[in-house]
């Protein structure tokens, strides 16, 4: 029996509806998945460019503060140069070179990698470390360059360095830097005035340390202590940024990063702060601070060419 028009319309039209139907559907879902993707892709160019934002503006933060610390509280004659600030997710690291300057002398001394997170919390790894060969000498590794050793006046310690007769062993063409631990404290002006003017004064050891009569089973290593830097000669000067002149410069300066550190120093300025000085210069000029009344200990440091 054959069908009428009316129905082969109606069979056709289902069909066209039906196609219809499927190409909208299609185009639907098409254009629901081009949207998500860029909503995603926003989302994610959001996340990104809000990860780099807070982690840099975090990481400016620290390195400022590091800057202010590396004011006070560095190994004398160290200078670092924080140059890089890279970032992860969540997360980014501070790179800092670290040199030391020993007269117009330049030492590569490290390098120092500082990872923090969001909320400013940060670990800290370096490629060097100390290694101590007995009560009275540390090295550097590695480069292999002697570490000074500094002696608190007011504790005991079994043995006391005194590098004196080891430098007259060296040649005439090399610079070095020696740490000289005091008897007791000075002032700044009074450290100033006593020691002979052949010894370039780089730096100033600020006491900060507990009252104490006992012995103390090791002397203090370089990295880290209070003290106040006076850069020799003119490419030391370039290199350092804040001018410390005075104890009141000084906890000036430390009240930025340590207030409460401060309030502990000004008790103990009527005695003075300074208990030890940082000396670079040839093998005369510092043995031009032998058998001086003052010297409680005296460590040898780095050592580099004249030429």
């Amino acid at each position: 029996m054959k069908k009428t028009n009316d129905e082969l319309d109606s069979i056709f039209d289902e069909k066209s509806l039906h196609r219809t139907l499927k190409k909208a559907k299609y185009s639907a879902i098409l254009r629901t998945v081009f949207i998500s993707a860029l909503v995603v892709c926003f989302v994610i160019t959001v996340l990104i460019k809000g990860n780099n934002y807070f982690i840099n503006i975090q990481g400016n933060k620290l390195a400022e503060q590091f800057i202010k610390e590396n004011h006070v509280r560095m190994s004398p004659n160290t200078f670092t140069n924080t140059d890089t600030i890279s970032t992860g997710i969540l997360k980014g690291t501070i790179k800092s070179e670290v040199f030391k300057v020993i007269e117009d002398k330049v030492i590569p001394w490290g390098t120092e990698d500082i990872t923090y997170d969001l909320l400013g919390n940060f670990n800290a790894s370096f490629s060097t470390h100390s290694t101590i060969i007995n009560d009275t000498t540390m090295y550097h590794i590695p480069n292999g360059q002697r570490e000074m050793l500094f002696y608190v006046p007011k504790y005991k310690y079994k043995l006391y360095a005194n590098d004196f007769d080891m430098i007259k062993k060296y040649p005439n063409d090399k610079y070095m830097e020696m740490a000289i631990s005091f008897n007791k404290n000075y002032t700044l002006k009074e450290v100033q005035k006593m020691l002979p003017t052949s010894a370039h004064q780089t730096w100033y050891w600020i006491d900060n340390y507990a009252k104490s009569t006992g012995y103390r089973n090791n002397p203090e290593s370089g990295r880290w202590l209070l003290g106040i830097s006076k850069p020799s000669p003119q490419l030391g000067a370039k290199l350092t940024a804040t001018k410390i002149k005075t104890e009141a410069d000084f906890l000036n300066e430390l009240k930025k990063t340590d207030p409460g550190e401060v309030k502990n120093l000004k008790n103990r300025q009527k005695n003075g702060l300074i208990i030890g000085v940082v000396v670079t210069g040839t093998k005369e000029e510092l043995l031009s601070l032998k058998s001086k009344p003052y010297v409680k200990a005296a460590s040898l440091g780095a050592v580099v060419d004249k030429y």
